[in-house]
């Protein structure tokens, strides 16, 4: 701006002559403001719906993960003697269990020796538990003490786990455990002894705490499991049971067989509902966006930002129509949102009969899975269909929202550049004002120094003529 005098000759207000005029050629941009502020409002409201549609589409996507659908559990009146867990196909029911006795494995022990390494002999165990495979387990020099057997014993894959145990007194054992629980894995320990002799007490055959018979002592026996359910006498293995009630694994921990134990099993559907709750929730929610943005309120004749922009109006006929439809090869008794307990009101607004889902899910559980996540080309299930019609307006590239939004930024650019340009020419425009009012001001300055001048002149004249006049 360059540096003016501001009326001081002509005692004009320049700066807010220059002002006012230059209020008046910067309408253009208020104009072009305006129109950006529109464009911006747009985009937020954009932004809003884009949303809440991102919100119901998540909300969709869980409705393709079946597997959720239904939820199984059990229960133990009394986990301290069994525990259980559900698993698929689990059938509602009350069992009444009484635990008599718990699967135990198999212990014995060696003959006693003073030391864990105490040298034994050499030559080849062979261990066999139950029917399984036997097992030999070479001993050499290198590893034919106590200690040296357990550890390649518990190297090798002999079903059994062994270990060195020191009595207190100073006698040490060679003990083995059956690794499988049941009567029927026993353990058996034979040797070939490289004394030559099998059955004597000196050698690797000292192990046997009867050597003649071949055998270890017995510290506790092979047992199965005993146990009776709503009155019938059952045994098992082990302590894990997952044949007895289908769908049910029952983990016994201890024996009572004064106290009955209640095992209840159940199926639920709160995976489906809870999915369909949100999804409902979803749903209205954008109901609600999408009314704010497009209405028009007849009181105060104000219209919402997307008010008239049909692509927008449609989302949420679209989508109302969507609840009715049905899925070819789905059951009609459930071949629809309504059918499974979604119902729309007069606001366009949906609500979950959980009963009535609840009643689809017991009848036709697999017709319902189909129905949400058919993946056949032309015959989509519902929640497949929604989620494509989501992408369609809201792909970041092809998106119908997105690309709206796209438009809109690119015409706020173009704005903002005519902006720009007006400013620029503005800018020139008010330095020519200033210096032409500058121009106006030195000119008057120059009138008025002339026209003393010429007052000085004039005086100077006068008074020659007075002179002249007296002289006479």
């Amino acid at each position: 701006m360059g540096i003016g005098v501001s009326g001081l000759m002509s005692g004009l207000d320049t700066d807010s002559i220059i002002s006012q005029l230059m209020d008046l050629e910067r309408r253009p941009i208020v104009q072009l403001q305006h129109k950006e502020a529109g464009y911006q409002a747009k985009i937020t409201a954009l932004g809003m719906v884009k949303g809440s549609m991102s919100e119901l589409k998540s909300a969709v996507e869980a409705l393709k993960d079946v597997d959720s659908f239904i939820s199984y559990s059990a229960t133990s009146s009394d986990t301290n003697i069994l525990t259980v867990s559900a698993g698929d196909n689990i059938q509602p029911g009350t069992y009444s269990i009484t635990v008599s006795q718990l699967a135990s494995a198999q212990q014995v022990r060696s003959s006693a020796f003073s030391g864990s390494d105490v040298t034994v002999g050499t030559g080849t165990l062979t261990v066999q538990v139950g029917s399984g495979q036997a097992v030999d387990i070479k001993i050499t020099s290198e590893n034919n003490t106590l200690a040296g057997i357990a550890k390649a014993i518990n190297e090798s894959d002999a079903g059994v786990t062994a270990g060195v145990i020191n009595d207190g007194s100073g006698n040490y054992y060679l003990t083995f455990q059956s690794k499988e629980t049941g009567a029927a894995n026993t353990i058996s320990l034979t040797m070939q002894d490289d004394d030559g002799d099998n059955n004597d007490s000196s050698g690797l055959s000292a192990l046997y705490t009867d050597p003649s018979n071949q055998t270890l002592n017995e510290t506790k026996a092979a047992a199965n499991a005993q146990l009776s359910i709503n009155g019938i006498a059952v045994e098992r293995s082990n302590n894990q049971i997952d044949d007895l009630i289908e769908g049910i694994t029952i983990t016994l921990k201890s024996a009572d067989s004064a106290k009955s134990v209640t095992v209840s099993s159940s199926k639920g559907y709160g995976g489906l509902t809870s999915k369909l709750k949100n999804f409902v929730d979803k749903y209205n929610a954008l109901v609600d966006v999408l009314k704010e943005q497009t209405a028009y309120n007849a009181a105060t004749k104000q219209g919402g930002i997307l008010l008239g922009d049909s692509s927008v109006s449609r989302i949420g006929s679209s989508l109302s129509r969507m609840i009715y439809q049905g899925v070819d090869g789905v059951d009609s008794s459930v071949n629809s949102l309504s059918k499974l307990g979604i119902e729309i009101d007069d606001s366009g607004h949906l609500s979950l009969d959980n009963a009535k889902l609840t009643e689809a899910m017991e009848s036709h559980p697999d017709d319902v899975a189909k129905f949400f996540t058919s993946d056949e080309f032309g015959n989509e299930g519902i929640a497949v269909r929604i989620e494509n019609f989501l992408d369609g307006y809201l792909k970041s590239t092809t998106g119908i929202l997105s690309a709206k939004t796209d438009g809109l930024q690119k015409s706020i650019e173009k704005l903002e550049e005519q902006v720009e340009r007006i400013n620029d020419r503005l800018t020139k425009r008010e330095e020519n004002l200033r210096r032409q009012f500058n121009s106006l001001e030195n000119l008057l300055a120059q009138f008025q120094q002339t026209s003393g001048q010429l007052d000085q002149q004039l005086a100077s004249i006068k008074n020659l003529n007075a002179q002249i006049s007296h002289g006479r």
